[in-house]
């Protein structure tokens, strides 16, 4: 690498995040020439552990399991920034091959809790020094431990039992120094040969995007709360309210739902089971063609199904939000796969995608079409969700088409939902429970754009 670019990387190391106004920090050049020399040094060590193993006839017999567990280790020991992008790029089948995918899905970043010393300024300030000592007091039983934000629980003077959601101290600035360094790195790989005309730039700065806003504990409240009013329609959905008064940039505080806990599908009577699945689906379907504001992690660890057939959803830390435009593109997608049309669905990806330097269009159109043709007529029980976009993804790449994140990721949140609900009730028809979400969001969005183009006084009329 030639060292006027080296220089660049190191003088110019704060980036700004685009969109919301959430940005990341400027970072100085010592620290990221410290940081990325820490980098280099995990890296090396790590290679020649991977060169190591190898070398063993015990490994090259289950070399594909090693260099996945190789991979996950690594990405753990270089920091929560890189953790963080892994379990982002998990989800992006759209970019990332599925076996990387499901090396990458395995990551966790389970880590000591806040010390007492440490977590008594953060809370006093919305909670009161006798509360603060409280949690303080017990800050080694966290009930759950990340390398951004730990979970407590407490009771208020009113006897509300609430959970507690606390920002580490100083992971602002750990992570917009990684988050610099995989921008830079992003801006000189776009120089290689093989990567010219990619949008490896644009993909890095959505994902570290997307990793910094997850600090704003403010916006995750706010979305939480736009969570909690729209989920209020469905009866048995539940999603914690938060206690907007006493949360801050550093905590979240909200409701504490009891009895969350991981139950086999034996465990939930048949009926009530399918009646609990139906409800998730039918509320991420008013997210998805409604609201807007989707959930996008909902895995076991988010999405409870309790024995009196409620459902709680938790965790407002990635959610997306979605523009009319991306709702009308996605439902379009969405019922003209249902209706196997799979020429038109060709069309829609094509007017969200980014196009490569060898992308060929008209061999997309066939085969995406033949995907649909494939699955158009297939049963309920015999549709398999994962297949299809796995399938779809793999075609983009092929193809050399670079999806729009507001496309995809409504797709992702089904995915995921999809992994989570099916052996609750195999024999759910997906489509046929989204069309009277699709139709009534469609027609919404219809209206509320006509009224938009309409004068004052028509208005008034």
């Amino acid at each position: 690498m030639p060292r006027t670019e080296l220089d660049h990387l190191f003088r110019h190391g704060g980036t700004r995040a685009s969109g919301d106004g959430n940005q990341i920090p400027p970072v100085g050049a010592l620290t990221l020439t410290r940081r990325v020399g820490t980098i280099a040094g995990v890296l090396a060590v790590r290679t020649a552990d991977l060169g190591r193993r190898r070398l063993t006839r015990a490994v090259r017999r289950r070399e594909k399991s090693e260099w996945q567990r190789w991979l996950t280790e690594t990405i753990t020991q270089l920091g929560p920034a890189f953790i963080k992008s892994a379990q982002l790029l998990s989800t992006r089948r759209d970019l990332v091959p599925r076996q990387v995918c499901e090396a990458l899905s395995g990551l966790y970043d389970d880590v000591r809790p806040i010390p007492p010393g440490e977590l008594v300024p953060l809370l006093e300030p919305l909670l009161g020094p006798a509360l603060a000592g409280i949690v303080a007091r017990d800050g080694g039983a966290a009930t759950a431990s990340g390398s951004v934000a730990c979970v407590y629980t407490a009771q208020l003077p009113d006897g509300s039992r609430v959970a507690i959601k606390v920002r580490r101290p100083g992971i602002e600035r750990t992570l917009a120094t990684d988050l610099t360094i995989l921008r830079r790195g992003a801006r000189l790989l776009r120089r290689l040969p093989g990567l010219r005309g990619v949008p490896i730039t644009e993909i890095v700065d959505q994902l570290t995007e997307s990793i910094f806003r997850q600090l704003d504990l403010n916006a995750e409240c706010d979305h939480l709360d736009e969570l909690y009013r729209n989920m209020a329609r469905f009866e048995r959905v539940r999603v914690p309210r938060p206690y907007r008064e006493l949360s801050g940039k550093d905590v979240i505080v909200m409701e504490f739902i009891e009895g969350l806990q991981q139950r086999r599908p034996d465990e939930i009577e048949e009926e009530v089971r399918e009646k609990a699945v139906l409800e998730a689906l039918h509320g991420v379907y008013q997210m998805l063609f409604q609201d807007g504001l989707v959930h996008c992690d909902l895995h076991p660890g988010n999405l409870y199904f309790r024995q009196d057939g409620s459902v709680v959803l938790v965790d407002a830390g990635f959610t997306v939000r979605l523009t009319p435009q991306a709702q009308d593109k996605f439902a379009g997608f969405f019922l003209n796969m249902a209706k196997g049309n799979g020429l038109r669905c060709a069309d829609i990806v094509l007017s969200t995608a980014t196009p490569g330097p060898a992308t060929d269009t008209d061999g997309f159109r066939r085969e995406l079409s033949a995907l649909v043709d494939a699955h158009s007529g297939v049963c309920a029980g015999d549709f398999d969700l994962v297949s299809f976009a796995t399938k779809l993804f793999d075609i983009q790449r092929r193809y050399g088409l670079y999806a729009d994140p507001q496309f995809v990721f409504p797709i992702l949140s089904l995915l995921v939902l999809e992994g989570t609900i099916r052996d609750y009730a195999p024999d759910i028809d997906f489509q046929h429970e989204a069309m009277p979400f699709l139709v009534h969001g469609t027609m919404e969005r219809a209206v509320r754009a006509w009224q938009a183009g309409l004068t004052e006084e028509e208005r008034l009329a």
